[in-house]
């Protein structure tokens, strides 16, 4: 009795069929890389940016730095405004500027104060948080001036936005937030 091998069967692909798959992978690549130029986040200089939870987490907390960084200098504007020795309108016009103003700084410091950073970002977050809090400060001060206008009361308003405006520089320096 002879055993016939049978072996493994043998697929067959024609050079017509191999030649399409070859050209639809090599679409499916140039796809790839056409998406990822355009998904890839990018930094200020325009590099790629490696996206591990925790530089993406950072990469984020920045971004957001430099917005909340815009907005403490649209707030400093708003106390501003509310302390200038030249004010405008009425007592109630200008209470709700103050209220606006203390409401725009209470947003802040919380939008600082609930944003998660990766610990190596916690410098960052403090000296932001810091001088968010200041900023709060002297809008609160700036209120307390509408509501009791004395001397006494603007000239702590006006030392209160000049530390918060002090702050405000130094964060503005932070190595964290220039690009290089």
């Amino acid at each position: 009795m002879t055993m016939i091998d049978q072996g493994e069967p043998e697929i067959q692909i024609s050079e017509e069929n191999l030649r399409q798959i070859g050209i639809i992978l090599l679409v499916v690549a140039v796809l790839f890389v056409i998406i990822g130029l355009y998904v890839t986040p990018l930094d200020e200089k325009g590099k790629p940016v490696l996206l591990v939870p925790e530089v993406k987490a950072l990469e984020d907390f920045r971004r957001s730095s430099r917005a909340w960084i815009v907005e403490l200098t649209e707030l400093d504007g708003e106390i501003a405004i509310v302390i200038a020795p030249e004010q405008q309108g009425d007592l109630f016009s200008q209470s709700r500027v103050a209220q606006q103003a203390l409401q725009h700084a209470v947003e802040l410091a919380q939008q600082v104060d609930r944003t998660h950073v990766p610990p190596i970002g916690m410098g960052l977050q403090n000296q932001m948080l810091s001088t968010a809090l200041s900023y709060l400060e002297a809008a609160r001060a700036a209120l307390q001036w509408i509501s009791s206008p004395d001397q006494k009361n603007k000239d702590q308003a006006f030392q209160y936005l000049e530390q918060a405006r002090a702050l405000k520089s130094e964060l503005e320096e932070n190595k964290w937030l220039i690009y290089r």
